[in-house]
């Protein structure tokens, strides 16, 4: 990098589209909306929304088109009418679903979603979350200055590198209209980090009155709604994650944070030295992908693996880590456990000695009851200890995804140890590797 310099203006050569590629951006979203308006055949009219519209988006942008529809029209409808367009007009198209049904596919090489919404005047006509979409997207043209898209475009380029963009359910981080809100709240990119540096849970930003209390770590009350808290998908993780490379961004700038490098692949040696030096117990249980959208397929992984992390930890099994990875055919849950098989009897707990049920709690266990401290105990034997036998019986008892149940345990793989190595040596090391994106 030029010493002369800044970071800023190193980071926007970078991801800021130049004069062509905007010209290009502009000339693809014209004509995709004409084409919207040439196959819609009543009152519904389409506008562009989102970053494009606002003049914050990054190279190689997504599109997104709303399609306003009157209120007299039926939500199948409208949803029918949009599957159906998209299906024309889009290539690859694909079905994917927020609040309702939208198509999602490409237009000359980029990126587009059209989503059906209301033709609204006020917000409290509102029958869906996208139908405030457009009026975030006004608001924030009506305010964000030409200066500070850039610093629009500069945090989230940040958020990006530090693996904490995006609302959706794979990151649980900050949206695209939190950034500019964040922006037109603080005034610049630096000052954002200046300030973020400080937060604490349940950090709270008004930029009007709210009307609601909310239990979130971070709450940014939307000046569209003043019921919605922008900031509710921000994952307290990855809040965390923002404020401490705040904190060490503003003591060392450095480009990394932005463009953070690849994790580096340890060799199989390495890995094997790893697996002997932790001398903990690595399994990963596999199984097929299921066929849904993908709006729907990540909350359902880690309901998945949370619910199997609980269910082990009840269970009396010390988890170190746990993690998933979603590939195109198959999901692999990866959990580090200090132990891969519990002893042979397990401690139950029974009431203390003073309350009134203490001799039914005899009567059942017999002359094994004793006392430790103050309280009843019976030591019993467990069904099973061994870690994958645990978790067969875990997934035939709970709950773990109505798209996943019926792949388990029936379609489950078990990877142990050495075997993971050998067979899943990517997601290995992306599990083991504890660095923070800016210190690769």
């Amino acid at each position: 990098m030029n010493p002369e310099t800044t970071i800023e203006e190193e980071v926007l050569k970078r991801v800021k589209p130049d004069k062509s590629e905007r010209k290009k951006i502009e000339r693809v979203c014209q004509e995709f909306l004409g084409l919207v308006d040439d196959h819609l055949t009543g009152p519904e009219k389409p506008r562009l929304v989102g970053s494009v519209s606002k003049g914050t988006y990054l190279k190689d942008p997504d599109i997104d088109v709303f399609v306003n529809f009157p209120l007299s029209t039926s939500k199948e409808g409208m949803e029918e009418k949009i599957l159906k367009l998209g299906r024309k007009i889009l290539d690859e198209p694909e079905e994917r679903y927020a609040e309702h049904p939208y198509i999602h596919g490409f237009f000359q090489g980029f990126k587009v979603d059209v989503v059906p919404c209301y033709d609204i005047d006020d917000i409290s006509q509102m029958r869906s979350a996208v139908d405030r979409t457009p009026f975030h997207t006004d608001h924030i043209i009506e305010n964000l200055s030409k200066e500070q898209k850039d610093e629009a475009i500069l945090i989230k380029a940040y958020l990006k590198g530090i693996d904490a963009y995006g609302a959706e359910a794979k990151v649980w981080g900050f949206s695209g209209y939190l950034c500019e809100l964040l922006v037109l709240h603080y005034g610049s990119f630096r000052e954002v980090l200046k300030n973020a540096k400080d937060w604490r849970p349940g950090k709270t930003i008004e930029l009007v009155e709210g009307e609601k209390n909310f239990d979130d770590p971070l709450v940014v009350i939307d000046p569209v709604d003043p019921e919605r808290n922008v900031a509710s998908p921000v994952s307290m993780e990855k809040f965390a994650l923002f404020v401490l490379s705040a904190k060490q961004f503003l003591k060392r700038p450095d480009i990394k944070f932005f463009f953070p490098k690849e994790i580096s692949l340890k060799s199989d040696e390495k890995l094997y030295d790893v697996l002997e030096r932790r001398s903990s117990n690595f399994l990963g249980l596999r199984f097929s992908r299921p066929d849904i959208v993908k709006d729907n397929l990540y909350p359902q992984v880690q309901k998945c693996i949370n619910k199997l992390e609980h269910q082990l930890v009840h269970k009396d099994f010390d988890i170190i880590h746990t993690d998933y990875f979603v590939k195109s055919r198959r999901i692999l849950l990866l959990f580090e456990t200090e132990q891969r098989e519990l002893t042979g009897i397990e401690q139950h707990k029974g009431p203390p000695v003073w309350v009134n049920n203490t001799e039914d709690f005899i009567e059942k266990h017999g002359e094994e009851v004793y006392i430790q401290d103050q309280r009843l105990w019976v030591d019993r034997e467990r069904d099973k200890t061994e870690i994958k036998e645990v978790m067969k019986e875990i997934m035939k008892e709970v709950d773990l995804g109505s798209d996943i149940n019926p792949l388990l345990p029936e379609e489950a793989e078990f990877i142990e140890n050495e075997k993971l190595v050998e067979e899943e040596k990517k997601a290995l090391n992306e599990f083991l590797d504890r660095t923070f994106p800016w210190e690769r």
